[in-house]
């Protein structure tokens, strides 16, 4: 058959019989294969059904530009049909979305417009509805989240199409939840045809990382949405949908997506279920929306060789295992400002990169992280100057307070903090590398790099420089670029500068480096090589487009992963600058305001709000409280039962470390770890009231001890003395105590307890008796 063009042949698509993953024989299970759609997915119909709405609608003119809020397969559906049709198209979709996908819509012509990963597709909705309302003479927005097409694309084609193909024999139909056209499509429809048939609606459970898909409660509702009419909605994990997507490739031949393991997952769940109620001659049809060829760059197929730390990395939009070089893996990290030496967000990436460097050395390589201090610029001259001190004196004691911070936060020698100015031979030597390769200029004694030159420029961060606000952060008056979009590299001397004498003598004359050039020449002079980068949100664009350029076009360095953190805000509203730490942490143990700095996602805003603090506070100190329960036990083993803790510490300790190596695997997801370490300390503190000790409390003090390696929250020195190292007067005066608090003589208990003090110990009640410290060590919690 010789078909007018493409879009004849959307839809139509097949039902193929499962029979390796169909746990119940006796139930049928069809999967409705989209990807034999012709653009490759479910959404080709919906594409075609807005398209053609508008068109009828006269919404839709020939010198108007489609936009959409896009995870991505129905950008592609929309780049076919606008392609096919001679409409100009742009898809605003998050960063996260998979690489295959990007590039089948830039090949299809279509412009992209990438919003941060973190806030997933309702950050991509938020710029399109922003687009189509400030210049609705420009944009038509097809709006699939509330388009009434959305529905009937499914109503007259998918729904139809399953009744006729199943002769009418259809008794379930499993769909997953993102825009939610598929099930409210198939319900109405198939309701009409039969009203016996049930319809189950599949979400992700929070937190999910199944691309495409939605939980209602965390994600906002499509318009076209009704949690009332679906029989059911079933949730599904993502580990559950992620291995029958695996078992369907290997076990069925289908090479399916994430949408479709899910849908998949819930139908076999389902087809057992009516296998024990005896509801043999049911027939389950499950919808997979796409091809799993379009995650291959994902960890939906990643192969199990590739394991360790992983982090998100915003240009390929996936997350990367970290690498490692002959000499270790190299890690950059902006430092904090020298007039803001305590700014939060600086500290969270100085400790997020602590813990990276902790979790490649406990897999036994070699991580460096280098923090380069930026002493030559604008805000370090002005804050030298407002203390009366020369920029070199200035940047020395700054230098020193930051090391004595990191030291105070557990922050270990694998983090190096450096000054800038030690590094300007280098910095000159990148810059003359760019000038030989043409891909930088001199004038007016400002040497500039020429982003013209650069064909990569923008692809790190994905950003669209097309309409960018040029003038927004400088005074372009003080520079002479040829392109406002240009970057300074080293920038000609004020009277102010030449005054105070502090300018590098050039060929080019007396200048100053720029803040990029200064960071990059420190991480290029101490790192092996520069692999991951990790940067604020406020340095997405155009901070590490400058950065790349230089490490690429200068070092030949190109990091595998460029990684953003996000923002520490008030509980409000973030602002432009996050709040310091000295005013967070008041009195509290530093360890405290460690673990607070990474109790969430790194990527996700971390807030300030005094009950959080607090939180996490108690959280530590009962990981502290029971370390040092383990400590003591772990000394006594001739107390209590002599095979160790009751019960299944070993698994309670095995299931510790799977969890955290999940997490660290997981883009470093230790909000994800922090219930099962809750967990942890729960189950091992039953163990022990139930008087458990020895080879017990060694497994888990073990377990608990290889996870702080990488965490760095417990304070190893704050340890009770095993009773066995009390001096007989000691363990008199204490027995002596007990007696008194036996016999409520509150006095001369608390006289007692100043005689243990002026022994040298602090003593400590618990429930499992009382604890005896060096008058030194950090009380625990």
């Amino acid at each position: 058959m010789i078909h007018s063009n493409p879009l004849e042949l959307v839809g139509r698509t097949p039902l193929v019989r499962m029979r390796r993953i169909n746990p119940a024989p006796g139930v049928g299970l069809l999967a409705k294969v989209e990807a034999k759609s012709i653009g490759g997915s479910i959404k080709d119909r919906v594409a075609l059904a807005m398209i053609e709405a508008a068109e009828a609608s006269g919404e839709l003119t020939p010198d108007k530009t489609v936009i959409e809020a896009t995870s991505g397969n129905t950008g592609i559906g929309l780049a076919m049909v606008c392609a096919v049709k001679g409409y100009k198209l742009m898809l605003l979709m998050p960063e996260s979305a998979s690489e295959e996908r990007k590039r089948i819509m830039r090949a299809y012509g279509a412009t992209l417009r990438l919003t941060p990963g973190h806030m997933g597709t309702d950050g991509a909705i938020e710029e399109a509805y922003r687009l189509a309302r400030e210049h609705p003479e420009t944009y038509v927005l097809m709006d699939q989240f509330n388009n009434p097409a959305s529905i009937a694309a499914h109503y007259h084609g998918t729904a139809r199409e399953i009744w006729e193909d199943t002769d009418g024999r259809v008794t379930h139909v499993v769909a997953t939840l993102g825009t939610t056209g598929t099930a409210m499509g198939l319900c109405k429809r198939l309701r009409e045809f039969n009203p016996a048939i049930r319809i189950i609606a599949v979400e992700p459970r929070p937190g999910h990382r199944i691309q495409g898909l939605k939980n209602m409660q965390e994600s906002y509702p499509p318009g076209i949405w009704d949690k009332h009419v679906p029989d059911e909605v079933a949730t599904v994990a993502d580990d559950e949908a992620f291995a029958m997507a695996r078992r369907m490739a290997r076990e069925e031949g289908l090479l399916v997506g994430m949408s479709s393991g899910a849908a998949a997952a819930v139908a076999a769940r389902l087809a057992e279920s009516l296998a024990r109620e005896g509801r043999t001659g049911s027939l389950v049809v499950f919808i997979c929306p796409d091809s799993g060829e379009r995650y291959l760059s994902t960890t939906l197929f990643a192969t199990a060789e590739r394991t360790g730390p992983a982090l998100f990395d915003i240009s390929s939009g996936a997350a990367q295992v970290l690498p490692a070089g002959q000499g270790g893996l190299g890690i950059f990290t902006p430092g904090p400002s020298l007039d803001a030496l305590c700014d939060a967000e600086s500290w969270r990436r100085i400790v997020t990169a602590d813990a990276l460097c902790r979790a490649v050395a406990a897999r036994g390589g070699k991580a460096t992280a280098v923090v380069p201090l930026a002493d030559m610029d604008d805000r370090a001259l002005s804050a030298a100057r407002q203390a009366g001190l020369s920029r070199a004196a200035f940047a020395e004691e700054s230098l020193g307070r930051v090391r004595e911070q990191a030291a105070r936060l557990g922050v270990g020698e694998q983090v190096r903090f450096v000054l800038a100015s030690a590094s300007m031979d280098r910095a000159l030597g990148l810059t003359t590398a760019l000038l030989g390769r043409g891909l930088a200029y001199e004038k007016l004694r400002s040497v500039y790099f020429d982003v013209t030159r650069e064909r990569d420029y923008g692809r790190t961060a994905h950003a669209d420089t097309t309409g960018l606000k040029i003038g927004h952060t400088v005074d372009l008056a003080a520079y002479a670029k040829d392109n406002p979009l240009d970057f300074t590299l080293l920038k000609r001397a004020s009277l102010a500068d030449l005054k105070a004498g502090e300018v590098l003598d050039t060929q080019w004359g007396k200048v100053r480096p720029s803040w990029f050039l200064q960071l990059a020449a420190a991480a290029v002079e101490n790192l092996p090589s520069v692999d991951v980068v990790l940067a604020a949100e406020a340095h997405r664009f155009p901070h590490l487009e400058n950065f790349a350029a230089i490490f690429g076009r200068a070092a030949g360095m190109r990091p595998s992963v460029w990684a953003v953190a996000g923002p520490v805000c008030g509980r409000e509203e973030c602002g432009e600058t996050s709040q310091g730490l000295p005013e967070l942490s008041g009195e509290a143990d530093p360890r405290d305001l460690r673990v607070w700095l990474l109790s969430t996602s790194y990527r996700k805003a971390l807030t300030t709000a005094p009950q959080g603090l607090a939180m996490w506070r108690r959280n530590r100190g009962k990981a502290q409280d029971l370390y040092a329960a383990l400590h003591l036990a772990a000394q006594s083993p001739g107390k209590g039962a002599a095979s160790g803790l009751p019960g299944d510490v070993g698994d309670e300790a095995a299931a510790l470390r799977a969890a955290f190596s999940a997490a660290m695997e997981d883009d470093l997801s230790l909000h994800r770890f922090w219930p099962a370490f809750s967990a942890f300390i729960k189950a091992v503190n039953g163990r022990l009231a139930a008087g458990g000790i020895g080879a017990g409390a060694e497994r888990a003090l073990a377990a608990l001890e290889e996870v702080d390696a990488v965490l760095g929250i417990l304070d190893r020195e704050a340890v009770p003395l095993a009773e066995g190292a009390w001096s007989p007067e000691v363990r008199a005066i204490v027995r002596e105590r007990e007696e008194a608090r036996a016999a409520k003589d509150f006095a001369l208990a608390d006289g007692l307890r100043e005689r243990l003090c002026d022994h040298g110990f602090r003593l400590e009640d618990t429930p499992l008796g009382p604890r005896l410290f060096r008058a030194n060590a950090r009380q625990p919690g």
